[in-house]
């Protein structure tokens, strides 16, 4: 590269996070060794999530350089709190309805609500610090967290908590389209709505001590973030701060990945991570690997 051109690739700055770390141990073992032997820099946990102290336990003694930040569950997984203290926002046995469309419709209209919300969110920050943890990023399982009625919530508690960074989708239709044309009905309903609620969020929303990336992928792969997009992706990353996130697993025997959503995990995911030529394309084209020191 020119001088001229790695100043301007100096410029570029890529996070990325694998989700819903604690879900398994599959789902564990997939982050450790994407952080271990791959590009993978930052993971986020489900505090309430079963395998959440194996999580946390095998991050502090076999990766001690990925950056964990909290993964809020409003919804598909289990409450901190226990259902009498959250009313009807979870079932008797703790459990959040599965659809992020219900959840958000109730969350909407049901403004009887909200202060369960923030008191679950609330205990959702303090597991996590619990664990002897130190504050990171905030983005929220299934994005139920860019909800209008959440992410206010969210971004008080993090500047509170000391959490400095919040996950907001957006900015990635043109190059998931670039590399495939295929789901366009779903990437440009999806896109639209998420690029409405980023401009809403982040106009009213902003908060000068809880850092947003200037674009992140993930949402219109989900299920689909293979080596391929990768390095599709990696040549016209723009200048700025990137995050692209990630669903991975270590065993093909829990991966889904015909008609993935939101929240599926992929073998495909973990391979793109551990890609020789991921790491290799990253480091050609200078693009600066975000790290949580």
């Amino acid at each position: 590269m020119t001088p001229a051109a790695e100043a301007g690739a100096a410029s570029r700055r890529l996070i990325l996070t694998a989700d819903d770390f604690g879900l398994s141990a599959d789902v564990n073992e997939a982050v450790v060794r994407g952080c271990r032997d791959g590009v993978l820099r930052f993971a986020s946990l489900m505090v309430a999530a079963p395998a959440a102290d194996e999580a946390v336990e095998r991050a502090r003694r076999e990766c001690p350089r990925l950056g964990l930040g909290l993964h809020a569950v409003l919804c598909s997984g289990r409450a901190v709190l226990p259902p009498a203290e959250l009313g009807g926002l979870v079932d008797a046995d703790g459990r959040f309805v599965d659809d992020p469309v219900v959840c958000g419709m109730r969350a909407f209209f049901d403004r009887g609500l909200s202060g369960a919300l923030e008191r679950e969110l609330r205990a959702q920050f303090e597991r996590f610090l619990g664990f002897g943890l130190p504050p990171g990023h905030v983005d929220g399982h299934a994005n139920v967290h860019a909800h209008p009625v959440v992410f206010p919530m969210l971004v008080r508690l993090a500047r509170e908590y000391g959490f400095t960074r919040i996950r907001l989708p957006g900015g990635e239709l043109a190059a998931s389209l670039r590399f495939s044309w295929g789901h366009l009905g779903k990437q440009l309903r999806e896109a639209g709505i998420f690029f409405a609620l980023r401009a809403y969020l982040t106009r009213g929303w902003a908060d000068p001590n809880v850092a947003v990336a200037d674009r992140t992928y993930g949402l219109l792969r989900s299920g689909m973030m293979t080596e391929a997009y990768l390095l599709s992706a990696l040549e016209t990353i723009p200048k700025g701060l990137t995050e692209m996130y990630f669903h991975p697993t270590a065993d093909a025997s829990t991966a889904v990945d015909d008609h993935p959503r939101p929240g599926h995990r992929t073998v495909s995911d973990l391979d793109a991570l551990l890609s020789p030529r991921v790491r290799a394309r990253i480091e050609e084209l200078g693009i600066e690997l975000v790290t949580a020191r």
